[in-house]
């Protein structure tokens, strides 16, 4: 039957809560309403007693349900995130309509089923096809899914989902492959996730389908996720279960693993799901990121599907900040763990990583609680330096490897350059001089410089684990080092008195004769010790600084101002410094 609706959802739902708050007051006010009436007997000079009451009670109660019906199935139906009205020809007049259309459904489809049981043939099977049919036009009406999922149960429901990929997708042992996924759509399973999609996401689905979630097949739960959008509490369900099944618990654990890129696929197209699952799902969020789970599934695919999910649940602006950061924080720690394989390992590299593109692509916006982190470990004095909570409870070492991984692809090794070099230009630390007479400047300054330091040491630290040729090394080496220095040319004022071309060519300069003293002790051309080195390229640094201040008519530092100067150059990078040249030289 049928009719056409217009809903404005957002409307609708405010009056839902109006007649709410209405059927409260008069849910208080009748017991009283009540009692006064009888004490009072015929002298009562009211009308109707609390019969109107009652009925306005009533028609409250009862428009609420159709409305909430007629939300939720004009939400299905028109997949937008415009406001105002949305309109829809509903399949069915009223709820009740529908819940009697389900049972009749659902009893079709059990007797098709039970058939196909007694003769496992095509044709009996392509009957099953035509009852399952009927949920075409139907199946995103909540109460018609929930009724006909309700009257099928669990087990035949399941029993739908492993009757067609035994006839349909044989090949596919451990998901379905993205062939067979689309097949599965155009057919019953499709129709099948769809209804379960607008059933579960309404709540009207009872606990023994939760509970399915804990015994159901890996294959047809991913294949659940993956054909219809689910809602994110049934998504991350399905994968904390999935994600702590036994490694080998499938009946053919060497296969290529389709259900791991289903469920990443899925995530694609629910980042805060995502986001929540790597905030608050730690130990499973490290399967998914785990080095040795990604080389392998069997599916090169796999790495770039998660790759994309990655950047929608980390990417700036997504979701809510805090669970952002939480989630940020699961990724460092199982990447940077002391015993990743990200890093080192019989698995070999990721040097062609596109998760650790897109990682190196997101990262900016923290790089500032890294920096702080490792700042606060260099200063142990300065507390201020130190990251707010739940940043200070990561281990700078962690945040080294982690970084390390990552540049272990060379094009994100280039995008982390990139990052850090404009962290140092945001902290802008040219605002404050460190030898102002204001102490409160001074301490400005030295926040400021501490935090640009520590970020050159972690990414001199992490530079230890990748696995670049010795001119690559020296390169960016001499690129990490060069991190402060290229920000106190912006500190002293020599942009004012140099054109960009000239600045760039000292900085291009500078950046060339650190390059030459890391490749001569690479290549064993000087007798100088890691130490040695370490100590020339920061007198390096502060020989060029004060050669620009000298050049540009600026007033020359005093002996005991480079003193100051190179000892807090010393102090913020010389450790991580002297041992990358040292794991690297030998």
């Amino acid at each position: 039957m049928g009719e056409f609706v217009g809903v404005d959802p957002l409307g609708a739902e405010k009056l839902i809560r109006q007649m709410e708050a209405g059927k409260d007051v008069l849910g208080r006010a009748r017991p009283g309403l009540e009692a006064a009436i009888a004490e009072a007997g015929e002298d009562w000079a009211g009308r109707g007693g609390v019969t109107p009451m009652h009925r306005t009670w009533a028609f409250f109660h009862e428009s609420q349900q159709d409305l909430k019906w007629r939300v939720g199935t004009i939400k299905r139906m028109v997949a937008t995130q415009q406001k105002g009205m949305l309109t829809g020809t509903f399949p069915f007049s009223s709820e009740t309509e529908a819940m009697q259309a389900a049972r009749k459904d659902a009893a079709a489809i059990a007797d098709a089923l039970k058939h196909h049981d007694q003769y496992l043939s095509g044709q009996s099977w392509s009957e099953v096809e035509k009852a399952l049919a009927a949920l075409k036009g139907r199946a995103d009406d909540p109460a018609y899914a929930a009724a006909l999922l309700t009257a099928l149960g669990t087990q035949t429901f399941q029993k739908l989902f492993r009757d067609w990929m035994n006839t349909q997708a044989k090949g596919d042992r451990r998901g379905l492959a993205p062939d067979a996924l689309k097949r599965a759509g155009d057919a019953s399973p499709g129709l099948l996730a769809k209804a379960f999609a607008s059933a579960e996401g309404s709540g009207r689905l009872g606990n023994d389908w939760r509970k399915m979630v804990e015994t159901a097949p890996s294959d047809i739960l991913t294949a659940l996720v993956r054909l219809a959008p689910q809602s994110g509490t049934f998504l991350n369900q399905v994968a904390t279960n999935l994600l702590n099944r036994p490694p080998n618990s499938d009946a053919y654990p060497t296969d290529p693993n389709w259900n791991l890129y289903n469920l990443a696929k899925a995530y694609q197209a629910n980042p805060e799901a995502f986001q929540r699952l790597l905030a608050e799902h730690q130990k499973e969020a490290g399967v998914l990121l785990d080095a040795y789970t990604i080389t392998t599934t069997g599916v090169p695919a796999y790495e770039e599907a998660l790759a994309k999910a990655l950047h929608g649940a980390l990417k700036p602006g997504s979701g809510a900040d805090d669970v952002r950061g939480r989630a940020w924080l699961t990724v460092i720690n199982s990447i940077g763990s002391e015993n990743t394989f990200w890093v080192g390992g019989g698995i070999g590299t990721f040097a062609n990583s596109p998760i650790s593109r897109v990682l190196a692509q997101d990262i900016e916006p923290i790089l500032d609680n890294l920096a702080r982190g490792q700042a606060e470990r260099n200063s142990p004095k300065m507390p201020y330096l130190g990251p707010s909570p739940p940043w200070d409870k990561l281990d700078p070492t962690v945040s080294a490897r982690f970084l390390g991984a990552l540049m272990q692809d060379p094009a994100a090794a280039d995008t982390l350059m990139k990052a850090g070099t404009e962290y140092t230009k945001e902290l802008d630390m040219g605002r404050f001089h460190p030898f102002d007479p204001s102490n409160y400047k001074q301490e400005a300054h030295i926040n400021l410089a501490e935090r640009t330091g520590a970020l050159s040491n972690l990414l001199l630290a992490g530079s230890t684990y990748a696995e670049w040729s010795d001119d690559e090394y020296a390169d960016r080496l001499a690129g990490f080092v060069l991190m402060p220095v290229d920000y106190f040319d912006e500190h002293f004022p020599i942009s004012s008195k140099i054109v960009s071309t000239g600045k760039a060519k000292g900085l291009d300069e500078v950046k060339d004769a650190l390059k030459g003293m890391i490749t001569d002790y690479l290549d064993k051309k000087t007798p100088n010790t890691a130490e040695k080195v370490a100590d020339k390229l920061i007198d390096e640094q502060i020989s060029w600084l004060d050669g620009s201040l000298r050049a540009h008519g600026l007033a020359p530092m005093t002996t005991s101002q480079m003193g100051f100067m190179r000892d807090a150059m010393e102090g913020r990078m010389q450790d991580a410094l002297l041992d990358a040249l040292k794991r690297r030289g030998g």
